[in-house]
């Protein structure tokens, strides 16, 4: 199962309508490509997994890439798995405040910067914080 994560910037006027029109379009791709994910919005920031056939991944990264409401998009990392981290979720908007984002405990780790990038797989700080948010739905 290939896996791709990512962090975007929102460009600063994106709205709550907005951010709920970005999860109806996942949710009815990822359906139809069969993927899967977690969306977490944070301060401005989005960071995502998207999981699924690699081919259909990399598609939707690059539509990613190409809409205007996200600016400075980074692939922080991509692999293969055996299995998926979010199999029952087409697509999932956790939009996180100040409290609940110092809980997890990345937090310091991401405030870190290059660190950030440098990390071991199966600890990276994107994967900790999509699991923390996927974890409190169960």
């Amino acid at each position: 199962m290939f896996y791709l994560i990512y962090s975007s910037k929102a460009v600063p006027q994106i709205s709550e309508n907005e951010l709920r029109d970005i999860i109806s379009a996942a949710e009815r791709n990822n359906r139809e490509n069969n993927i899967t994910g977690l969306l977490i919005f944070y301060n401005g920031t989005f960071i995502q997994m998207l999981e699924g056939d690699e081919s259909a991944v990399m598609e939707t990264f690059d539509k990613i890439e190409e809409d205007e409401r996200h600016t400075a998009v980074l692939k922080l990392f991509s692999g293969n798995e055996e299995k998926r981290h979010f199999p029952d979720w087409k697509m999932a908007l956790r939009v996180v405040d100040e409290a609940t984002f110092n809980k997890i405990d990345a937090y310091e780790t991401l405030e870190e910067g290059d660190r950030f990038l440098n990390q071991i797989k199966d600890d990276h700080i994107g994967l900790r914080m999509l699991r923390y948010f996927y974890d409190m739905k169960k």
